[in-house]
């Protein structure tokens, strides 16, 4: 049977763990309390931006990319979205798995772009080829992200791809999180209204006072070009808050667990140790008991 000191000891160092955990629990909620207004918000903002490219899809498809300029067996470039701290659960794990499996056979031909630590971590370690990678703070601004912009835009003006992904974590709520991949190119109808129906989004057209009077400059290919490169550049970004958002939300989960577990520990601690202490002092009083029994005796 263990002795109290030693139950003692761990019970103290349950409590000190305990402390240590309900600190970073209250600090992942505030961080997740101040990005998931910032991530609502410009969730509003893509919502206003997809619908009017609902309202303007009638004078400018999207779409509508030229086949022969691409080899449909030529590289990949995946962007791939992860937490740069640990302590946050399996949210990275699902992500790099699928990844991993998917494209395994085709690793020669896929060129990595890691956000994140522990995806830069993984890539590395498991020897893909990785062309850039970014670690973010915690209030992350499309500003950060300006040197992935300017490589995915290079990368679409000399079509050096035959397709760019981007993965990462859908923030739907606290408990909930969706893996997603969006095609940035090439762009296909089929594909865009597969990733609105996994967020359950419904566009509406914005109505213009005067559609006669809408004017495109300087001309339609030039401004379809600079449409794709805005709306590449705020699906990235909104990946990358929902991604971060999702994080902090799961970190604050994975802490409450702990803290849970650890009151379990600590009234099942407390528990053998009221039963040590009462077994000790069991036993005292009857060798007391058995002492004075023999002085009688005697």
């Amino acid at each position: 049977m263990a002795n109290t000191k030693q139950i003692r000891s761990k019970i103290k160092s349950v409590k000190n763990l305990q402390k240590i955990i309900k600190a970073l629990e209250v600090v992942s909620t505030i961080k997740l309390q101040k990005l998931k207004d910032k991530t609502n918000r410009f969730k509003a903002f893509v919502m206003d931006f997809l619908n009017i490219l609902q309202s303007l899809k009638d004078k400018v498809n999207l779409f509508d990319f030229d086949k022969t300029s691409r080899d449909p067996n030529g590289k990949r470039l995946i962007i791939v979205i992860t937490s740069d701290k640990g302590l946050c659960g399996g949210i990275n794990s699902k992500l790099l798995k699928h990844i991993s499996g998917k494209y395994r056979d085709r690793r020669e031909k896929t060129d990595i772009i890691a956000i994140g630590k522990k995806g830069l971590e993984f890539f590395i370690r498991d020897k893909w080829n990785v062309v850039g990678s970014l670690h973010l703070k915690d209030d992350t601004d499309a500003d950060d992200l300006r040197s992935i912009f300017t490589f995915v835009r290079k990368a679409l003006v000399s079509k050096s791809y035959a397709k760019i992904k981007v993965y990462f974590n859908f923030f739907k709520n606290t408990v909930t999180q969706i893996p997603l991949r969006f095609k940035l190119y090439p762009l296909d109808e089929e594909s865009f209204e597969a990733f609105l129906r996994d967020l359950n989004i419904k566009l509406s057209s914005v109505h213009f006072k005067s559609p006669g009077d809408l004017v495109i400059e300087p001309n339609m290919e030039q401004f379809k070009q600079l449409l794709i490169q805005e709306l590449v550049e705020h699906i990235i970004y909104n990946a990358v808050i929902n991604n971060k958002t999702w994080e902090h939300a799961a970190r604050m989960l994975a802490m409450k667990n702990a803290k849970d577990n650890c009151g379990n520990i600590l009234g099942s601690l407390n528990l053998l140790y009221n039963k040590t202490r009462q077994g000790k002092i069991t036993q005292e009083i009857s060798e007391i008991v058995s002492a004075k029994i023999a002085i009688e005796q005697n």
